[in-house]
């Protein structure tokens, strides 16, 4: 009798699931238990071992869905064992940590998001060497931390060979849910029951026993072709040792639970103990039981037991150890988690045996699941740790008579605290369902005090009413009850709520309360959370009196662990200092805090600072560095998965550096359309100004134009008056001049340098006076224009290309003036900038203009004027075909020929710069 899985009728599925891998795309395979769907992972994933591909495989249980990242280990440990791939610091550590491969290091808590991305690039790395299969057999016990990375990658790595087969318990009628695990294309392949010739078969094969076709039909009904139910059915008529009449039932009910408890039932009493110590063990080694156990011994000679490739024990079917645990008392149940308790290594793993093995309150083992959640916080599983401190509250003794005698009540008051630890980790964890019902227990808690840290933390969950959000701080107010440091967050909740809305066009109201009742009560964090929202508003408002606050806040913020607040602060730092032009004062404060921020693996807060450095790169004329920094921060921002806007803003700010202005144009006109399902209107106006930039390297003067009027104007509306903070006052005054729109134009100039004489912004000067000058040779002599801009133009600049787009701007006026070989010099001259710069788009608008302005100067033909006036009056190719009496492809043809000869690149160039007819 072989021991080998049979998949007789299974050749159909087995050639889909083949093909549907070999193509690239996921499978799920879907049923009931006992359905094949294992059978069918064996035998694929030995077709792959064979062909040289890495398979990596997990089969979790029941018991195990509980314990983070259990999925995560039992794919990947093996792989950072052998050669693994490199993988970022931060991110290597990050997975170590995970994996149980490395304790955290003190005072360096790891978010989830870098476990995510630990495991999305090392699949990354693999990938690179050959096709990877990902195994997941019985999905549905995954533990829902391995679940979220999976589907994270998952997501995320389309085009590389890493395939994904994985197997789920669906009852009929049911619907399958891990198809969230899975890459986009995937094929859904539901296993259903074998007819009865191939279940004879299978029967005859494994048990070498063949049945009679009453018998077998019977088997068939009741096993609903269930290979698995079908099977169990066979051994207990072959146990049974006589054929079954028609008037007699079968040995065993069709139903599975009766079926394995007929199973289960042979094994001697003495065997539960050790069975039922494995079905509630996470990762069940052999060294949990003595070689001699007797349950072991007889757990292995029926079958009932296994082996893995890796020596864990383990079912032969997961449902064997579902039903042994379901079936033992709960004092049986206890007694195995209390014993596991001793054994597991773990500590998270140890006190959860041991939360499950108490069925009441205790004083310690609540403290004990404290101290486990801070484990599993500084693990990178913020989830865990809110279900860690939810048990923590469970635990905690309520009432005097829940202790010994003498010994105080902890009461509620400490059960509404770890409650609300709970909710904040929850939120760390992204689960805003269970922020939501642990701040509702505490709001309806006795402390105050909580009530107040749970009402704000509501108050932050996204998609709220503000009039939801107003009564919600009002309560807190109440629940503060004139106590200093309760009063000031909640001032501080409401200080953040005004920026939220109004930007900084008003001051935040009551900064000075909350600073002096910060202090009066001795809170440190929330003086820092005090000065880096006023920070957010005088730094824009007047720069050279935030300095002051900036030094004290940094000061205060240098005693305390990183947060938000201090990073904040420390990025506004190198802001000052870039916009005051000391851009390497920016560039070097902003990469220690970017440097101490992945140490400190807030990956949240990391994002944030790629997209500043993205802008300080670019200042630096380090363009290459700022596409770079870009595309890995909108990387990042893609896989907050929440964040479309940021991502497509901060990829299309990328490809201004190092890209193309086509794909820039896409992604931030993307970005622009993403906002209508945000309120982010600050990143709003970068996206349309950096559109605006995009259309004017495209030609498309009136669209820039438009484009960063409105980001103008909504900049403005929110009170950023700052011309150094986002560079779009000299641009956009140009676009204006070629469309026309001089008197405007002339009124933006004028405001703009009043308000950076009035800041103090000279670093903006030079952006101001090219347009200034721009304007002056557009409506009178450009040869003049010409001239005072060139004795103008610094060798040296702050902002290095600012002088390249001066140099631009020089080469049009000497243009308009007919001076050819000077409007050369000053493009070969932005040309030479900006390859040392490494400014792709800018670049290659130097070199077109070079082409027209070298292109042939002779008379166009009549057809060609013709042509291009249809295309002035927004003529198609084809309706200028019909018009002419020309193919299209001539048309094609004749504006390849246009193009060239008047150096230009596409229609909108065209209409700008043919001559009228």
């Amino acid at each position: 009798m072989s021991d080998q899985p049979t998949l007789l009728g299974r050749e159909d599925v087995l050639e889909r699931c083949r093909a549907q891998l070999d193509a690239g795309a996921g499978v799920l395979l879907y049923g009931p238990a006992g359905i094949g769907k294992s059978a069918v992972v064996e035998v694929l994933g030995a077709e792959a071992a064979a062909q040289g591909q890495l398979v990596l495989r997990s089969t979790p249980s029941a018991v195990e869905a509980g314990l983070p990242h259990l999925t995560l280990c039992d794919l990947f440990s093996g792989v950072l064992d052998v050669d693994p791939p490199a993988l970022p610091g931060h991110l290597r550590a990050a997975l170590e940590t995970a994996l149980l491969r490395g304790a955290p290091l003190a005072g360096a808590a790891t978010d989830q998001l870098a476990i995510r991305l630990g495991v999305l690039e090392l699949l990354r790395g693999l990938a690179l060497r050959g096709t990877v299969l990902l195994v997941l057999d019985d999905a549905h016990w995954i533990d829902p931390a391995s679940a979220e990375v999976l589907a994270f990658a998952a997501r995320r790595l389309g085009g590389l060979p890493v395939r994904m087969l994985v197997t789920e318990r669906v009852e009929p009628g049911a619907e399958p849910l891990a198809i969230e695990l899975l890459p986009p294309q995937v094929t859904e392949i539901a296993l259903d029951g074998l007819p009865e010739t191939l279940l004879g078969e299978l029967l005859r094969n494994r048990l070498d026993m063949p049945l009679t076709g009453d018998t077998l039909g019977r088997v068939r009904a009741s096993s609903g072709g269930n290979p698995l139910y079908a099977l169990e059915l066979g051994r207990a008529l072959r146990r049974r040792g006589e054929p079954v009449r028609p008037d007699e039932p079968l040995p065993v009910p069709d139903r599975l639970r009766p079926l394995l408890s007929a199973r289960l039932a042979e094994l001697p009493v003495a065997a539960m103990p050790a069975l039922l110590l494995v079905a509630a063990a996470a990762r069940p080694g052999r060294e949990l039981l003595p070689t001699d156990d007797p349950g072991l011994a007889v757990g292995l000679a029926t079958g009932v037991l296994g082996l893995s490739p890796g020596g864990e024990l383990r079912f032969s079917h997961p449902l064997l150890g579902e039903l042994v645990y379901a079936d033992a008392t709960p004092a049986q149940r206890q007694a195995a988690h209390t014993r596991l308790a001793d054994l597991v290594p773990d500590p998270v793993e140890r006190v959860r045996h041991r939360a499950l093995a108490t069925p009441g309150p205790d004083r310690a083992l609540a403290e004990a699941l404290e101290a486990a959640a801070e484990v599993a916080l500084a693990r990178g599983a913020p989830g865990t740790a809110a279900e860690l401190c939810r048990l923590a509250a469970e635990h905690t003794p309520g009432v005097v008579d829940e202790e010994p005698a003498g010994a105080p009540a902890d009461g509620p008051a400490l059960v509404s605290h770890r409650l609300l630890a709970a909710a904040r980790h929850a939120h760390a964890a992204g689960l805003p369902d269970q922020v939501r019902s642990a701040c509702l227990a505490v709001i309806r808690g006795p402390d105050p005090a909580d009530r107040v840290g749970a009402r704000l933390l509501h108050a932050r969950l996204p998609g709220q009413d503000p009039a939801d959000v107003k009564a919600l701080l009002d309560a807190a107010a109440l629940d503060a009850g004139g106590d200093p440091r309760l009063t000031g967050w909640v001032l501080l909740a409401r200080a953040y709520q005004a920026f939220h809305e109004t930007g900084v066009r008003a001051g935040p109201p009551g900064l000075d309360r909350i600073e002096e009742l910060a202090r009066d009560a001795g809170d440190e964090e929330l003086e820092v959370e005090a000065i880096a929202t006023r920070l957010a508003h005088q730094l824009h408002r007047d720069p050279q009196g935030s300095l002051a606050v900036l030094e004290r806040g940094c000061a205060l913020a240098a005693g305390q662990p990183l947060t938000e607040a201090s990073i904040f602060m420390r990025q506004i730092q190198a802001v000052a200092l870039v916009r005051s032009g000391d851009v390497p004062g920016a560039l070097g404060a902003h990469e220690r805090l970017r440097a101490d921020t992945e140490r400190a693996g807030r990956t949240l807060d990391l994002c944030d600072l790629l997209f500043t450095a993205t802008g300080l790169y670019e200042r630096a004329g380090r363009c290459s560095e700022a596409h770079a920094t870009g595309q890995y921060g909108g990387r990042l921002r893609a896989e907050l998965e929440s964040d479309r806007l940021g991502e497509l803003l901060q990829r299309g700010a990328a490809e201004l550096n190092g890209g193309t202005a086509e794909r820039a144009f896409e992604l931030l006109d993307a970005a622009a359309s993403a906002w209508a399902r945000t309120d982010a209107v600050e990143w709003l106006a970068y996206a349309l100004g950096l559109r605006g930039r995009a259309e004017w390297l495209l030609g498309r003067y009136e669209a820039s134009a438009r484009s960063q009027r409105r980001s103008r104007s909504l900049l403005h509306r929110q009170g950023y008056t700052d011309p150094a903070m986002f560079l779009i006052d000299a641009d956009l005054a140009e676009s204006l001049i070629l469309t026309g729109a001089t008197a405007e134009a002339a009124g933006l100039l004028g405001e703009a340098r009043a308000e950076a004489a009035r800041l103090g912004r000279d670093v903006v000067t030079l952006g101001l006076t090219r347009s200034r000058i721009l304007l002056a040779g557009v409506t009178g002599d450009p040869r003049a224009a010409a001239d005072e801009l060139r004795a103008l133009l610094p060798g040296d600049h702050p902002y290095p290309l600012e002088v390249a787009r001066a140099l631009l701007t020089l080469a049009a006026l000497e243009r308009r003036a007919r001076r050819r070989a000077a409007a050369r010099a000053a493009l070969q001259e932005a040309a030479e900038r900006y390859t040392l710069a490494g400014c792709v788009p800018y670049l290659r608008h130097a070199e077109a203009e070079l082409a027209r302005l070298d292109a042939p100067e002779g008379p166009l033909s009549d057809l060609e004027l013709r042509i291009a006036e249809l295309v002035r009056a927004g003529a198609t190719n084809r309706e200028i075909a019909g018009v002419l009496h020309l193919s299209v492809k001539a048309v094609e043809a004749n504006l390849t020929r246009l193009f060239r000869r008047l150096g230009v690149r596409n229609r909108a160039e065209l209409i700008s710069r043919a001559p009228a007819g």
